[in-house]
């Protein structure tokens, strides 16, 4: 498992931006990458192959990491877990600011950051097709009483992962909060459930493609 540090977070230096922490994104890939290449010595490596999770304005970064990540490049993107997803910033400014009369919700054009999820899927699911490479499976695990996020941005996350031909699964775990979806037993079986199903399709589908 890597955990990032973004620029701007945590103990690393920088400001955080949405491209920032997109080349981020991409050099622990990279790194990822290089390491598992490196752990094979002198024998050809397996391609390596990765799940993105992201919680809440991380699913953004997972989805635009995902679209940007061309299929043919290692790692392989084999799944994305959105942990309390919203669909992009700018849905959650109007969320967040629902009366007309309040200038906020009209200011999108101006956001430098965007981590637009529904847009991602599409664009990730196109890229795929067109390489013709199996696209990434999804899960979204819903708080069921989250404070943040409405339960229509996790609808319509599903619904654009069917529209574009995207595997999806959604779980609500009921009762929780924003950032308590995993810190309850449910929320944390239902993404260890869903990681063991992604392993094991991933080593059958290695078995059965030959050494």
């Amino acid at each position: 498992m890597v955990c990032l540090s973004y620029r701007g977070y945590w103990t690393s230096l920088g400001r955080p931006s949405e491209k920032g922490i997109m080349l981020d994104a991409e050099a622990a890939l990279q790194w990822i990458a290089k390491r598992h290449a490196d752990s094979y010595k002198d024998t050809e490596p397996p391609r390596p192959a990765v799940l993105l999770w992201g919680q809440s304005i991380g699913c953004g970064v997972a989805t635009n990491l995902a679209a940007a990540h061309p299929p043919e490049r290692l790692p392989e993107i084999n799944g994305l877990i959105l942990e309390t997803p919203f669909t992009s910033v700018r849905a959650m400014l109007e969320t967040l600011y629902p009366q007309k009369w309040l200038p906020y919700r009209y200011l999108w054009p101006f956001l430098r950051n965007n981590l637009d999820s529904w847009t991602n899927l599409g664009v990730m699911a196109d890229n795929y097709r067109r390489q013709g490479a199996v696209t990434p499976r999804i899960f979204i695990l819903e708080a069921g009483r989250d404070e943040i996020v409405p339960p229509q941005h996790g609808d319509m996350l599903q619904q654009r992962c069917e529209a574009v031909g995207l595997s999806v699964q959604k779980r609500i775990v009921s009762g929780a909060l924003h950032n308590e979806s995993t810190a309850r037993m449910e929320g944390r079986k239902a993404v260890a459930d869903f990681i063991l199903r992604e392993m094991k399709d991933f080593i059958d589908s290695r078995h059965s493609s030959g050494p």
